[in-house]
């Protein structure tokens, strides 16, 4: 599949982004997060305009098809690392290295600035686990745990 890597800017399609996040949520979660989060999930709650200048996309045939958003670490803990904010490919284009190449690109810039990664996985999420594993990130102790009135989000650690 033939697929393209590219910066965001003030012209990108915010609105597309915003339901590739709802859509990827609702189809990959199911079973990971407590389902009261997902049925109550809607497109607005998100706004990907604000990390237009740290947001890598991948398009095929112009259509965005993935995201993965990064800058440096949000945590005190983590405030000389570069964070992988989210990755996120829809359903339909999954499994076909797309995934891998936004990774892959964002740990490239990530580099320029720092030497030591982090981010936040859902601690059921095995297989983004097990992704981020490819990429020697490994699982540290502690875990996040983040209150929604729909339910805990349990996230671990992984850092490189």
């Amino acid at each position: 599949m033939d697929f393209n890597i590219v910066k965001a800017n003030q012209q990108t399609d915010f609105k597309a982004i915003k339901e590739l996040y709802y859509q990827t949520w609702t189809y990959d979660y199911i079973g990971i997060v407590p389902q009261k989060f997902l049925d109550h999930l809607t497109v607005d709650i998100w706004h990907p305009k604000e990390r237009v200048n740290n947001t890598l996309l991948a398009t095929v045939s112009g259509k965005i098809v993935g995201i993965c958003t990064y800058g440096p670490g949000r945590r005190k803990e983590f405030s000389n690392y570069g964070e992988v904010y989210s990755l996120y490919v829809l359903p339909k284009f999954q499994h076909q290295g797309i995934g891998r190449k936004l990774f892959q690109s964002t740990l490239d810039i990530l580099q320029e600035d720092f030497d030591n990664f982090y981010l936040l996985v859902l601690k059921d999420n095995l297989f983004a686990q097990a992704f981020c594993e490819m990429f020697e990130f490994e699982p540290i102790d502690e875990q996040v745990v983040e209150n929604t009135a729909y339910g805990n989000l349990e996230y671990i650690i992984l850092t490189k």
